[in-house]
């Protein structure tokens, strides 16, 4: 096997061990937990197993990304062959009928690797930190009407059904899209968000890594102009994910992540570097122009569902 080759596995190999260790860890604790510890265990396994997520990001920003870098060739090769592997993965379940927690882990491991290299992929065409505030505020508007008009809402409704009715029936095709963890309670691994959040996540982390800004929460304190070198990571849109899981969870409500992963960013970066703030006329006008675009895509189906 080639060195290079070899170099590329091993973190592949390390991604997935830490899905599918923190997984299977969690479940088996929450099986020989008492009941009376059981009590807002979940948030536990969810803020526990979001870093895991967040450690898989970082061991793919440190040694997959840079073997990529802007290669479009390599880059589509990784995205087929995890794509291939992801379908494999998705047959095995939906077609055979075959549900298995392991196989549940293999294809979430597959799923949020595709969202790191889509994720990095798509802030190669930024060129300044103030383009995260248009990006923040097209995919945030866009993650709120999909989830409360368009076809998020959809999806919500017909994946509650499939979980209420004991998971008989055929798989809806959604479900395949959504990170799952293991709850307590529940023999089989329960969706808890879905993927196109940890793509924005990625995105985000990306963008800061590209113009050498520090995202990492456990560092946030330090000079601007110091690198990230801390071996803990955690980035600061994945405080956004968990708020925003955190709010739906206790109001019993199906939220959009995207708008308080976008808010939390934004937010702290923006603090942190005035350069995210120094917006240029294009890109106000590039906000305006989708906010009243999405606005009337709203007004629109709104009124549909009226008439």
């Amino acid at each position: 096997m080639r060195p290079r080759i070899r170099i590329i596995i091993k973190p592949v190999i390390r991604i997935y061990l830490v899905w599918g260790l923190g997984t299977l860890g969690f479940q088996t604790l929450g099986r020989i937990l008492p009941e009376a510890f059981r009590a807002g265990f979940d948030y536990i396994v969810i803020v526990g197993l979001i870093a895991c997520l967040a450690w898989m990001t970082r061991i793919y920003q440190r040694r997959i990304e840079p073997a990529i870098g802007t290669n479009t060739g390599r880059r589509l090769s990784w995205i087929g062959i995890l794509t291939l592997i992801f379908i494999i993965l998705c047959l095995t379940e939906g077609q055979a009928g075959l549900k298995s927690n392991i196989i549940t882990v293999l294809s979430t491991t597959t799923l949020v690797l595709l969202a790191c290299v889509a994720g990095h992929w798509l802030v190669i065409p930024m060129k300044r930190p103030s383009e995260f505030i248009p990006i923040g505020v097209a995919v945030a508007l866009s993650d709120t009407f999909s989830v409360f008009s368009g076809p998020t809402r959809t999806f919500a409704e017909n994946i509650s059904d499939y979980y209420r009715e004991g998971m008989t029936g055929p798989v809806p095709l959604v479900d395949f899209f959504l990170v799952k963890m293991p709850m307590p309670g529940n023999d089989y691994f329960m969706p808890v968000f879905g993927i196109t959040d940890w793509v924005v996540v990625a995105l985000l982390s990306a963008g800061a890594l590209r113009f050498s800004m520090n995202d990492n929460l456990f560092s946030l304190a330090g000079s601007t102009q110091a690198q990230n070198k801390s071996r803990a990571f955690f980035p600061v849109a994945g405080i956004g994910l968990i708020l925003s899981i955190v709010a739906a969870r206790s109001m019993n409500l199906y939220l959009p992540a995207l708008p308080f992963i976008v808010i939390v960013f934004l937010g702290v970066m923006a603090a942190k570097y005035p350069a995210v703030r120094k917006l240029r006329p294009e890109e106000i006008r590039a906000m305006i122009f989708v906010s009243v675009l999405i606005g009337l895509f709203m007004a629109a189906f709104a009124f549909m569902k009226i008439g």
